[in-house]
């Protein structure tokens, strides 16, 4: 059976599966084309999503492993809480938080993602003058591979994905 890959972007205030998995890699190429991006991070909801989407495909028993591919700089700066329209965070008063908090959001989901056995992939592509760290924590937390690409160019990000692969399959 061949590989699946769904497209989940993370940009302004959350994620959304732009491509539900699929074994077509010319609609895939053709959603990366056109894929948005810019604004905020909503990065533990990218991971919340991507989770999701792999625990869907597993119980219909479309796939038997998942591998997320996240590609990030590292900086959350959407809380899980706005991403979900929780009123805490979007009504009169809404509840910020703290940069830490931030990262803990993120942390938190990255262990769940490894708890529930998928593999997680985190490609850094921040400069490393001015990197707080955090890509690589998220992986570490997942249990995960770690690979800093701050030129992130699609032949570097396609070995690593490459590479990821080979060791899953061996797992």
């Amino acid at each position: 059976s061949r590989d699946k890959i769904a497209l989940i972007p993370f940009y302004g205030q959350k994620a959304e599966v732009l491509l539900p998995p699929s074994k077509s890699v010319a609609m895939a190429s053709n959603r990366l084309e056109t894929m948005p991006c810019g604004g905020g991070s909503p990065l533990a909801h990218a991971l919340e999503t991507a989770m999701r989407t792999g625990l869907n495909a597993m119980s219909s028993g479309d796939t038997s492993r998942v591998l997320i591919v996240c590609v990030t700089d590292g900086r959350a700066n959407v809380p899980l809480g706005v991403s979900n329209e929780d009123p805490e965070f979007t009504g009169e008063e809404p509840r910020k938080l703290s940069k830490d908090e931030l990262n803990e959001e993120v942390l938190e989901m990255a262990k769940q993602v490894g708890a529930l056995g998928m593999q997680l992939l985190v490609i850094d592509s921040e400069n490393q003058f001015v990197s707080t760290g955090l890509a690589k924590k998220i992986a570490e937390a997942a249990q995960g591979k770690y690979y800093y690409l701050p030129n992130a160019n699609e032949n570097a990000i396609a070995s690593s994905v490459a590479g990821a692969l080979v060791d899953a399959k061996n797992m």
